[in-house]
């Protein structure tokens, strides 16, 4: 049987269809025209950092923008934020500011330093909201798989919707103790399944099911479940999320699905919470290849930041990433 948020995501699809850092300040980066590109430091770390893209004066008379703030996948420990330099320049050129995220890997620092380097972020761009003419109640997260994960739980933190007007998430992985009980994906790809997997574990110090951890196992456990959003989900206190998914994809749509359920349940409005599944087998941005993806995504930000929807231009290329 359909659940509410599938019968909307039906209906919503049909209507829709290297600049160095310099702490404490930025320097521009000159070799790109447009939109304007600068990188910053949001914290004192190595990886706390992002690029924000922006073709617009700040202090040019207008009405403020929405900020989209990326969180890239990878597996929790490689550096996917390069493959988004197109995507978000891509956006950007059609009004939104980007901020293209970086942060701490789980080589560097197990969780949750993810979600809190994430919400440092988002704080710290709401803090200097006019000096990129965004509006710091229109930020929206745009999570890719690991990065989705992150998002997701960022935004289902204590009470997200006071932080967040949105966040999308492209191919989550909404609940890594999902994962780890999982032998191999949908697609039948247990090498890579391994590979979450193992990551999975680095992220959260412990492996559940191993006795003698270096937690205990029932602080093994608390800890896994601390990184699934579907634990912190409490319904109206969340911002709206928008969950994508392929159907052959590496990450099955089931952990949204769970995430969707526990917000229902707790009192999210219906329409707050959608989750889409799209033929093929693409993952993370590579679902923004998909015809009709793109412009679904950036119709629903629109709806919910009351901002006008950008045009995309050609795609750029949209292989698969994280």
């Amino acid at each position: 049987m359909h659940r509410p948020g599938f019968v909307l995501l039906t209906c919503l699809a049909l209507l829709l269809c290297t600049s160095p850092v310099v702490r404490g300040g930025e320097e521009r980066d000159t070799a790109q025209a447009a939109p304007e590109r600068r990188t910053y430091s949001y914290g004192p770390l190595k990886r706390q950092r992002l690029t924000a893209y922006s073709d617009a004066d700040p202090a040019r008379p207008g009405p403020r923008r929405t900020g989209l703030v990326i969180v890239h996948g990878g597996f929790w420990y490689q550096d996917r934020s390069a493959g988004w330099s197109r995507w978000g320049r891509r956006i950007a050129a059609g009004g939104p500011a980007v901020f293209n995220l970086d942060y701490r890997r789980n080589t560097e620092a197990p969780w949750p330093a993810q979600r809190s380097d994430v919400l440092r972020a988002v704080n710290w761009i709401k803090e200097r909201a006019g000096d990129f003419g965004v509006d710091p109640n229109r930020i929206v997260l745009l999570g890719s798989s690991a990065g989705g994960q992150v998002a997701t739980s960022a935004g289902a933190y204590g009470q997200g919707r006071r932080n967040l007007a949105g966040v999308v998430a492209l191919s989550p992985v909404v609940d890594p103790y999902r994962s780890w009980r999982t032998a191999a994906a949908p697609d039948g790809d247990s090498r890579g399944m391994a590979v979450l997997r193992a990551n999975a574990a680095r992220l959260a110090g412990c492996e559940p099911q191993r006795q003698g951890s270096a937690h205990g196992d029932g602080a093994c456990l608390r800890v896994w479940r601390d990184m699934s959003a579907v634990r912190h989900a409490s319904g109206a206190d969340d911002p709206p999320m928008l969950l994508i998914h392929s159907r052959r994809d590496f990450v099955p749509v089931a952990h949204s699905e769970a995430l969707r359920d526990a917000e229902l349940r707790r009192g999210m409005a219906p329409g707050d919470v959608t989750v889409v599944t799209v033929p093929g087998a693409e993952h993370g941005g590579g679902l923004l290849g998909r015809p009709g993806v793109e412009r679904m995504m950036l119709n629903w930000v629109a709806a919910r930041t009351q901002s006008a929807a950008p045009t995309p231009s050609a795609s750029p290329d949209a292989g698969t990433h994280g």
